[in-house]
């Protein structure tokens, strides 16, 4: 913060203090309007700002961890690569405001608002925001967003793992290679949705849908021959480091059957494109941006992929012999991996790729032949989702608290529902897709307790949480979530 303006920030302080007292009794303090102001950066971690106006904030890799911005208003805001894990922002107003890999892990978005915005900074007489909210890339795991309405939203690549969508509006969003593995959504409301189909496959969703409620994402069709001059100019800006021709840069573009055997395309962005049937043998393809490409039955034999995101890709029936998928190496010596995070592999010829020190965690590996590529499949692959029945879609409660016992420790739970816990568990050994048996006890009556299996869906080290299901429901158990239930009735009032 060596390059910031102290007076700016003691006067931020200040008026962050005078928001904080107008919360407590609105006549000792006044509503904080912070609007078009630049707060990117700054350590803002457990801040009180329900309320308060934020339209058009520079919040750019701001850290708002655990931050109160209840009702807040944030139209057209600049949101990217924010911090805010575990923060309140039930009923915010985000209209317009750009969240491109937000952390909103955690976070209670209860009913927030996510449709599209423009906002006119009169200040400098332009319009802020780009219209659509961007939630690309966004983790939002084990968030709470029921309610919420994300009508025309783009949600490309975001992580919702785990989260609560109960009764949340996804009419016209955009939901390409958006993860929604044991999010509950019950009641969500689809119309016009842009799903890929390979997104499509991987989600539950746990309602008969409406002929409408999804369609395909709009490709733009491009001649073959129009696409390889744009190649050869993309080649030419290779060459020259920038001074001629022009980077490769397209989104939701389908070329079918192009030759690009030989070709460079090191560096190119073909995000969300679809290149079936593509002829890549022996291609560069260092450090190109591809995440959710549709490269259905191509052939990459022989082809140079070193550094290059493929994330949540669709690469089925693709050839990847002999492919060169190894690290990159950076300005200071530092490593970058290929990245096929998510990357549909099902039925494709791995076999002789150098993989062994890619990004392949999450991948599907149906019938796909791997020897020699360096790919530990057992430990890579996406784990199974569990049956429609033994899904973590309900409601999550905090009241009564639940205490697990394991032979490696005791657990506090974090929040629970009937299908699963997430636990409070520092430096414990248990990892994603393992089984354990644990007794579960609730923390204020020691003589309601069960014995339960539980199995790990995901592991968050840095927070210390650990979020399980149950498998399988003993009478004992079944008892103890019924007590519970009725004790949290008790409790709600």
């Amino acid at each position: 913060m060596a390059d910031r303006d102290p007076t700016e920030v003691e006067e931020i302080r200040k008026i962050i203090l005078s928001h904080q007292a107008w919360l407590k009794r609105p006549s000792s303090g006044k509503r904080a309007d912070l609007s078009f102001r630049d707060l990117s950066r700054l350590n803002l971690e457990r801040v009180a700002l329900a309320g308060a106006k934020l339209a058009g904030c520079n919040l750019t890799n701001t850290r708002m961890v655990r931050a109160d911005l209840t009702q807040a208003d944030l139209f057209g805001a600049d949101m990217e690569a924010i911090n805010l894990s575990g923060a309140m922002l039930t009923g915010a107003d985000l209209r317009g405001a750009n969240l491109h890999r937000a952390q909103l892990t955690d976070a209670n978005l209860r009913g927030a608002d996510f449709r599209a915005g423009e906002l006119l900074d009169d200040t400098q007489k332009t319009t802020r925001g780009g219209g659509v909210t961007r939630l690309t890339e966004a983790k939002m795991e084990r968030s709470i967003l029921a309610g919420a309405n994300f009508s025309g939203c783009d949600l490309t690549g975001a992580d919702l793992n785990d989260a609560d969508l109960t009764g949340a509006e996804l009419t016209s969003a955009v939901l390409m290679g958006t993860d929604f593995c044991g999010a509950t959504l019950d009641g969500a409301v689809f119309g016009n949705t842009v799903m890929d189909q390979a997104t499509l496959t991987r989600t539950y969703i746990p309602f008969t849908l409406p002929p409408d409620a999804i369609v395909q994402p709009n490709y733009t069709a491009m001649p073959v021959a129009d696409f390889l001059e744009l190649v050869a100019s993309h080649e030419r800006w290779v060459d020259s480091g920038g001074g001629e021709g022009a980077r490769l840069d397209l989104d939701l573009v389908s070329v079918a059957g192009a030759d690009l055997s030989g070709r460079t395309l090191a560096a190119a962005r073909l995000r969300r494109c679809r290149l079936p049937g593509a002829r890549l043998t022996k291609a560069s393809l260092d450090m190109a941006e591809l995440s959710y490409i549709d490269l259905d039955e191509s052939d990459l034999s022989d082809a140079s992929l070193r550094g290059v995101t493929l994330r949540r890709a669709y690469l089925a029936h693709t050839l990847f012999n002999r492919a060169d998928a190894s690290p990159t190496q950076l300005a200071g010596g530092r490593a970058w991996p290929a990245n096929f995070d998510g990357a549909d592999f099902s039925d494709a010829d791995l076999r002789d790729a150098r993989m062994g020190d890619a990004i392949v965690r999450g991948g599907v590996f149906t019938n796909t032949l791997t020897d020699g590529s360096g790919i530990d499949v057992a430990n890579s692959g996406a784990i199974a989702p569990p049956p429609p029945e033994e899904r973590r879609r309900q409601k999550r409660f905090v009241r009564p608290g639940l205490v697990v016992h394991t032979e490696h420790g005791v657990f506090p739970a974090r929040n629970w529902s009937v299908g699963g816990l997430c636990l409070l568990a520092v430096n414990q050994p248990y990892r994603r897709g393992q089984t354990f048996q644990a007794r579960v006890v609730m923390a204020d009556r020691q003589d309601v307790a069960a014995v339960a299996n539980l199995v790990v869906l995901h592991r968050d080290e840095e927070r210390g949480q650990l979020s399980v299901r149950f498998h399988q429901y003993g009478d004992d158990l079944k008892a103890l979530l019924k007590t519970a239930f009725l004790e949290h009735q008790k409790l709600a009032g």
